[in-house]
């Protein structure tokens, strides 16, 4: 004799029959499974904007020379993380730099194109007039005749910085206070507003949003224009976006990052970019605006970074 269900068995059957209509809505025409996040995909990691991982990136890593460490050898690597594909060039060291870590964007051209070594001109190039610029393409150097560039046969240029805002151009101090732009590509220098004396002195300052040196007062931690120097807080901006240096406050006050030494950069977006210099090899990974978990991106480079010291800059692709 066939037993008739109870009603214990009706709801078991009822409950099965729901799990099979869920499981069928699930799935498309053919059968396949609906895409479904990582686990280790947050909605707002799976929906960034990543493109700018598709461009060349410029990382300005540092690492120490000389017996007691006291050169500085800037490597700059040029990378696309979404391929590892990367570059670098190694510029010369420099004993006792003066360009701190914020003044670290205004040793690169805004093309990415050339690169100086430090804000402060080495003394052989100050008595000589004659200043070396780096190719970032690769091993080539460009002279700059600065008697020749600006019709002054005893100039003597000390500090330089490049404009964020022209494509090749650097300004120039000289010894007299005198300011001048420079085009690496050629031409003759333009002279600008002179920098103030008296009172006030240069210390080789560039204002590292402007490119435009400042000086301080003789007496007092004052500057000119005022909030230069250690005073000031601002964020260095690129492109739309926040250049992090490695320990910056602001790259230390998001959640804890994939590194032991890194930088980044904060898009306009609001995605934040870092880079790990812990190994030769660098590799990438983001973090979305208010999210708290980094995620690996791409993949990483060949080895191309030295034994890095610091970690200053991080440039995204040139518009």
């Amino acid at each position: 004799m066939r037993h008739q269900p109870t009603g214990r068995h009706l709801h078991t059957w009822g409950a099965l029959a729901a799990s099979l209509v869920l499981l069928t809505s699930a799935c498309g025409s053919d059968g396949a499974t609906a895409a479904q996040p990582r686990p280790d995909e947050s909605p707002s990691a799976a929906s960034a904007d990543t493109s700018l991982g598709e461009g060349a990136w410029l990382l300005g890593i540092t690492s120490a020379g000389g017996a007691d460490g006291e050169t500085t050898i800037t490597s700059y690597v040029t990378l696309n993380p979404s391929t590892g594909e990367a570059s670098t060039r190694q510029i010369p060291g420099v004993n006792a730099a003066s360009s701190t870590p914020r003044e670290a964007a205004l040793l690169v051209s805004s093309d990415r194109a050339w690169a100086i070594s430090d804000t402060s001109i080495p003394t052989t190039q100050t008595k000589s007039g004659q200043l070396t610029v780096y190719s970032l393409a690769d091993d080539t150097t460009e002279t700059i005749d600065m008697a020749a560039r600006t019709g002054e046969s005893g100039v003597e240029p000390i500090a330089w910085a490049f404009d964020p805002e022209s494509t090749d151009t650097l300004r120039v101090v000289d010894a007299t206070n005198r300011v001048w732009a420079v085009a690496v590509s050629g031409g003759k220098a333009t002279a600008e507003a002179p920098l103030p004396g008296g009172a006030w002195v240069f210390t080789d300052g560039f204002d590292p949003n402007t490119g435009e040196p400042w000086v301080e007062s003789i007496d007092s931690d004052a500057t000119m224009p005022a909030g230069q120097g250690p005073s000031d807080t601002r964020p260095v901006t690129r492109l739309g976006g926040t250049v992090l240096p490695a320990e910056s406050p602001a790259l230390s006050s998001l959640p804890p990052g994939p590194c032991r030494l890194g930088a980044g950069f904060t898009d306009s977006s609001g995605l934040t970019w870092t880079f790990c210099a812990d190994q030769a090899s660098v590799s990438t990974h983001y973090l979305p605006d208010g999210a708290a978990t980094w995620v690996d991106y791409g993949k990483p480079s060949s080895p191309v970074a030295p034994i890095a010291s610091g970690f200053a800059l991080v440039l995204p692709p040139a518009e």
